[in-house]
């Protein structure tokens, strides 16, 4: 019963948060030129480890919160081609109105004219007027992979990358039982929304690399002063490399913004997955 009421109280947090701040987005979408700090995109490099998958990279974007197609968005699609990635990864919170559906999909056709994209969905895609059905209708018209608690496998020679694309976990929508099964020569990548995906996964779940976003790395940053501006679902975990019982967590710090166009001291990110060998020792 306590569970329970704790999941209502978090659902309401969420909820209560979305709805005080879309006048403030319907505002900043007229006038965009009042964003700060959005228009440098770090590049963030990150190796992971598998044999089968040496040479293989890929990229993992996360928070578009794209009601607006700007320029700071068609230089991101620069960058990232930039890269020439073998995969693209994004961990929702794609839009927070259905007004922002047909620039959403202005980008992601971009992107998947770049590599395959493989994606899940956060919890402002969920509350923000956009049915479920619409998100499925963009993925299949775009031959883009929307993974709702699904599983799909890329094979690469002999070994099995396996992409994972877990409901969003801060809104307890998350299915664990759709985790494939560990063995030999299968590689397992889990996209979820919320840093809180780390807290569900236990020592006999099998996992080499869980990626989402979320926090939006605080958004604004000052010396000597712990992130103040972080949603439910973070469990305090901002951005970077975590680990627990055996699993890799990344928490990437996103493109977009929520409550006011600015990010201080915390540019938006996009991460550079390169896969090795082997993991060596620090020296």
């Amino acid at each position: 019963m306590i569970s329970r009421i704790a999941r209502w109280h978090s659902w309401l947090r969420l909820v209560v948060a979305h709805k005080w701040g879309l006048p403030l987005h319907h505002l900043y979408n007229r006038v965009p030129h009042l964003e700060y700090g959005m228009h440098h995109t770090d590049i963030t490099p990150m190796r992971a480890y598998c044999t089968g998958l040496v040479g293989h990279r890929a990229v993992h974007l996360s928070d578009l919160h794209l009601d607006r197609y700007l320029p700071r968005h068609g230089a991101v699609l620069a960058q990232i081609a930039a890269l020439k990635p073998d995969w693209i990864f994004l961990t929702g919170d794609y839009v927070n109105v259905p007004d922002g559906m047909p620039h959403l999909e202005r980008f992601l056709v971009a992107l998947r004219a770049i590599a395959p994209v493989y994606m899940t969905l956060g919890n402002h895609d969920h509350y923000s007027g956009v049915p479920i059905d619409e998100f499925i209708g963009l993925a299949d018209r775009h031959k883009l992979r929307l993974l709702i608690n699904q599983v799909a496998i890329e094979p690469i020679g002999s070994t099995e990358l396996c992409i994972v694309g877990l409901d969003d976990p801060s809104l307890h929508r998350t299915d664990l039982s759709c985790l494939p099964p560990w063995r030999e020569n299968r590689y397992i990548l889990v996209l979820a929304h919320a840093p809180i995906i780390l807290d569900l996964l236990k020592e006999e779940h099998r996992t080499n690399l869980v990626l989402c976003g979320h926090s939006h790395g605080g958004q604004w940053h000052f010396s000597g002063v712990k992130p103040f501006w972080l949603p439910y679902g973070c469990h305090g975990r901002t951005h970077g490399d975590y680990e627990k019982n055996g699993h890799r967590l990344y928490v990437n710090r996103g493109l977009g913004w929520s409550g006011f166009p600015s990010r201080i001291a915390c540019p938006p990110e996009i991460v550079l997955i390169e896969w090795v060998a082997e993991r060596r020792a620090s020296p």
